[in-house]
């Protein structure tokens, strides 16, 4: 019991101490490879708060990213910045991904790509520096899974992408 009410008080006092809305910056990216149909299927999810600044910085902009208060010109620049800062690359070259949209969950953006008709692949390079233009500390969690072939790891500025060997069936 006196384990527990020493946790609640550090607890409370790093939170009091914490002047941003959250302590750590973390992104997690989910790659679906799914041969059959030949697409990488990705949902990246964001802190929306981090993502609205990032965007408002970058492109001097004042968006709000509010279902109900955005303007329609957002997703040009949400597209713009995920082409510039997460880019994906086989052994055959780089890929071209669509942007199909976002959806909002409670504090989080789920952005939402696809590749579509992915040539037969050894190697895919992941390379996202997603919100580290804004955070030193931000880290990119990737989750990459085909069939039964499943790799995580985690990407920061300094170490901003990795490869993947992932031998696809013929």
């Amino acid at each position: 019991m006196k384990f527990f009410t020493v946790l609640i008080l550090w607890l409370s006092l790093t939170s009091a101490f914490n002047t941003n809305g959250h302590e750590f910056y973390l992104s997690v990216t989910d790659i679906n490879y799914i041969q059959e149909k030949e697409t990488l299927q990705i949902i990246s999810r964001v802190f929306t708060d981090d993502f609205e600044d990032v965007i408002n910085k970058r492109y001097n902009k004042e968006f709000k990213l509010i279902p109900n208060l955005e303007v329609e010109e957002i997703d040009i620049y949400i597209e713009k910045y995920l082409r510039d800062k997460f880019v994906l690359e086989t052994n055959n070259g780089p890929l071209t991904y669509n942007y199909l949209g976002r959806k909002y969950e409670n504090d989080m953006v789920y952005l939402f790509l696809e590749v579509e008709n992915l040539e037969i692949f050894e190697v895919l390079t992941v390379e996202n520096l997603i919100l580290t233009d804004l955070f030193e500390e931000q880290k990119n969690m990737i989750h990459f899974k085909s069939d039964n072939f499943k790799k995580s790891f985690i990407l920061e500025k300094d170490f901003s992408n990795r490869s993947i060997t992932y031998k696809t069936k013929q």
